[in-house]
């Protein structure tokens, strides 16, 4: 297992997550495309891992979902000071139970991507 790897996935994953979060939360984008970007990127952060796909790709999730929230409700609090704290991103929310489901979906995308990963640039060890 390469730790820079898994590194560099999360924290480059929940960079490009979180600003789109942030910056597509004020707009009517519908929830399949929406999702299908974040999927898209969530696999790319599974290819970068390598075989910690699988713990990079949730992580990613959730920091991403955190940071975009501190983000999008700084912008709305620029121009509107009474706005209340931003927790849900179209399907996405904040909230204990129901980000449970898209924890285990983005497991499933990092495994799947880890695999390929792995098989595209092996880790040091396996060479």
């Amino acid at each position: 297992m390469s730790w820079a790897r898994l590194f560099a996935s999360v924290v480059a994953t929940t960079t490009g997550l979180a600003f789109w979060w942030a910056l597509t939360e004020p707009l009517p984008v519908p929830p399949a495309i929406g999702l299908s970007v974040a999927a898209a990127i969530l696999f790319c952060a599974g290819l970068i891992a390598g075989r910690m796909g699988v713990i990079a790709a949730p992580t990613a999730l959730l920091f991403s979902l955190l940071v975009g929230s501190i983000i999008a409700t700084q912008l709305h609090q620029a121009f509107r000071p009474q706005t209340a704290p931003i927790s849900e991103f179209g399907l996405l929310a904040l909230r204990v139970p129901e980000i449970l489901a898209p924890l285990a979906i983005a497991a499933v995308i990092g495994l799947a991507a880890g695999f390929l990963g792995e098989r595209l640039l092996p880790s040091r060890r396996d060479r």
